[in-house]
């Protein structure tokens, strides 16, 4: 039988969410405003009750249908707006062609906030678009800008920060299509399609700058002992996870249930790149942030306004091995230096205040299938990173590196050789494409001098045949000496995996009471849809639940080792498997929150069809022994999962009807921040009640970060091809845009 998982109410004995168990900053509240779809529309008279009566029964009737056609209900909430002079700055007409043109202005947007220089997004931005630009500027703008736009005779240098009128795509636009009064830059005669091209164009020259015109700036080194205290500081975010122990918690509290729907974008800062997401997690150390962008890209920004500081382009080979493209999910500080792991498999330390190369070491052959995507870990005095490449049957493993100068410390490998430990779990020669790959970041605690990492799925990923064993370090958590690498213990999830389910997700460390005692724990929400809590000291089983559809095991014994389903194997015809391919969590971030004491998960409901076949290995190519399929999407249920750690009981859910679910933040205004496809929303952290939402134009995938500059709390997180920062309304007023209009910075390659 499938298992099913219990649902509880949300303030059940126990819970911390009882009224005052969140402590607030004394800001004042924002005030609350409903969607635009639900504002009541006033000053209308009718001659008659009955008349007025069925006029509102007919107005509602329009509205319930039309909130159920999102198309609709955008073109009503935009017309409301405009209607209302809520939309200033942009006409009906191109309102209307925006509307029928099929291109993507990022309409949606618009439909939440009113702000034309904050939403719109230029859609021809192809090389063939900005070539087209290109020559349309070298025919009637170059005469005063000259031909590359920096050194004007009769016009300015179309610098970043001497666009006058604005950056973004509407105001590059505008100013375009409308020139500006009293100076010699007329309106435009050029086809609507042709401004937009324009436009663009223009948008890259100013870009080119733009790194110059920001002044050289000095950042603190980071300490160790910072990113101890990491969890207690409001600040800053000093390491992937916010913190070593895994939480993705911040105590920062100004943004609360009561004012999270004053929540408006501060700045945006949007970037050409091909691939679907960007799914870093951004740095911040006093006022600047620090991102990575595909493909290899490292940015130093003002935290406050998104400009650049400086950038690191790292060359990469024509040829790489990448089972999901080119990602990069962020970097780590330590003392003056940022840490970044590239897709050839290379550690590179950057200075901080320059993003000049301090030191690069190859961590592994990238022609034999290795690349980093994750975000190494900092302490004491080294740097630690993982491998990807599982897909390629490469050897996974651990590795730690001196800070100062990137020699190796210790090494640990997920895949023993004969003589190693465990090496008995894989059969003849099977262990040297074993797999294992060690992807995703581990954590740490200082007080047991152990670092947890999460490890991989083991090749060929379905053919489990010719790799018959438990597949041992794989799919597991392994509990490392921090100074030398050597095994504490280690847990095995799903031994013999032939699911594709990697463990890499985040193991978060927590106190709990369990059976009347007080204990050090490690809890893991698993691919396979099972929730774990282990003892973080042995690595003791406490228990397993599941926190979503599972059918490929009958139960977990009493040492957590699964009682697998006998006919949810892969066959040649394929089988039907809970959950599916991608898990019932992936990478994206849980978090927990030590002021409600709830985990919160990233799930997902979507089963798949599991194939077997066979593969023969060769560096570099990929080596599945199988397939999978995933249900039609109308079959999934994305949602986050808020459970109870000690008893693994689910106590509340959100759901939305999107097939992905990105990472999640916990705050100590009792917030939780997430996504599902391309909505950004907060939820009430002890009810889930959603507080606000709104559309980012692209795929939102990656764990959002807090942090507080000055007085403000904002919010940051990686969507589409954008990074975009928010704050409470009221808090704006503390930044750079004093008119009220967000700041959107160009796009960069």
């Amino acid at each position: 039988m499938p298992f099913s998982f219990e649902r509880e109410q949300p303030h059940s004995e126990g819970s911390r969410c009882d009224a005052g168990a969140i402590a607030t900053d004394n800001v004042p509240d924002a005030p609350v405003e409903q969607p635009s779809g639900h504002k009541k529309i006033r000053n209308v008279r009718f001659q008659s009750r009955s008349v007025w009566v069925l006029g509102l029964l007919g107005l509602f009737g329009f509205f319930a249908v039309a909130r159920a056609h999102p198309h609709i209900d955008m073109a009503i909430r935009i017309a409301w707006f405009k209607a209302t002079g809520s939309l200033p700055g942009i006409g009906w007409i191109d309102l209307l062609r925006m509307g029928s043109s099929g291109a993507h202005f990022n309409l949606p947007a618009l439909a939440e906030t009113p702000n034309p220089y904050a939403a719109i997004r230029n859609p021809y931005t192809i090389p063939e678009d900005i070539a087209a630009g290109s020559a349309l500027f070298q025919s009637h703008c170059a005469t005063c800008h000259r031909s590359n736009g920096l050194d004007g005779v009769g016009g300015p240098a179309l610098e970043h920060r001497q666009l006058v009128h604005g950056n973004s795509d509407w105001a590059i636009f505008k100013t375009v299509s409308d020139g500006i009064r009293g100076t010699a830059m007329p309106s435009s005669s050029l086809a609507w399609l042709e401004r937009w091209q324009l436009a663009a164009y223009v948008r890259l020259l100013a870009t080119q700058t733009e790194a110059i015109s920001i002044p050289a700036v000095e950042t603190r080194p980071v300490s160790y002992d910072q990113i101890l205290s990491s969890e207690k500081v409001a600040d800053a975010w000093l390491t992937y996870s916010g913190s070593y122990d895994g939480h993705r918690f911040s105590p920062t509290n100004q943004i609360t249930p009561a004012n999270a729907a004053g929540l408006r974008l501060v700045w945006m800062r949007q970037y050409d790149t091909s691939e679907p997401s960007i799914e870093t997690t951004p740095l911040v150390v006093g006022k600047f942030m620090f991102v990575t962008v595909p493909p290899n890209r490292v940015e130093a920004l003002d935290a406050n306004s998104g400009n650049l500081i400086w950038a690191y382009d790292r060359d990469l080979p024509d040829h790489l091995s990448l089972c999901c493209g080119y990602v990069n999910r962020g970097l780590a500080v330590l003392g003056d230096k940022l840490f970044l792991g590239t897709l050839d498999a290379h550690l590179v330390a950057l200075d901080m205040n320059t993003g000049k190369v301090s030191w690069d070491v190859e961590i592994a052959d990238y022609k034999d299938g290795y690349s980093i995507t994750g975000a190494p870990l900092a302490l004491k005095n080294f740097v630690i990173t993982g491998v990807a490449g599982g897909e390629f049957g490469i050897r996974g493993f651990v590795e730690a590196r001196d800070a100062s100068t990137g020699r190796e410390i210790w090494r640990f490998d997920t895949i023993p050789q004969p003589g190693q430990p465990k090496a008995d779990t894989w059969n003849g020669n099977s262990w040297k494409t074993g797999g294992g790959p060690t992807w995703l970041t581990g954590t740490f605690d200082p007080d047991s001098n152990i670092i947890y990492w999460p490890t991989g799925n083991p090749s060929p990923n379905f053919e489990g045949g010719v790799r018959s064993g438990d597949n041992l370090y794989t799919n597991s958590v392994v509990a490392l000496d921090a100074d030398h690498g050597t095994l504490r213990w280690h847990f095995q999830f799903s031994p013999h995996d032939v699911f594709d389910w990697d463990a890499t997700q985040i193991p978060v460390l927590l106190d709990g009471t369990v059976a009347g005692k007080r204990q050090h724990l490690l809890a893991q929400a698993n691919r396979n849809g099972f929730f774990y809590v282990l003892d973080a000291t042995t690595g003791d089983f406490k228990f397993g639940e599941p926190f979503a559809k599972v059918t490929w095991a009958e139960s977990l014994d009493s040492q957590g080792r699964p009682v697998a389903n006998a006919e949810q194997f892969p066959t040649e015809k394929g089988t039907t498997v809970f959950p599916g391919g991608g898990g019932a969590t992936n990478w994206e971030s849980p978090s927990y929150s030590p002021a409600t004491g709830l985990f919160y998960i990233p799930a997902l409901d979507w089963g798949g069809i599991f194939f077997a076949g066979h593969s023969e290995h060769r560096p570099g190519e990929l080596f599945l022994g199988g397939s999978f399929e995933f249900f039609p999407k109308e079959t999934s249920r994305g949602t986050v999962r808020a459970v109870d750690p000690i008893t693994g009981k689910v106590k509340w859910e959100y759901r939305n009807p999107a097939t992905s679910v990105g990472g999640l933040l916990s705050t100590g205004g009792g917030v939780v921040f997430g996504s599902q496809g391309k909505i950004f929303f907060a939820l009430d952290a002890c009810t889930g009640r959603e507080l606000w939402r709104i559309g980012t134009g692209g795929r939102t995938v990656a764990a959002p970060i807090t942090f507080r500059y000055r007085d403000s709390q904002m919010v940051t997180i990686a969507a589409g091809h954008d990074i975009l920062t928010f704050a409470v309304a009221q808090q704006n007023m503390n930044h750079n845009s004093t008119s009220g209009i967000a700041r959107v910075l160009p796009p960069h390659p």
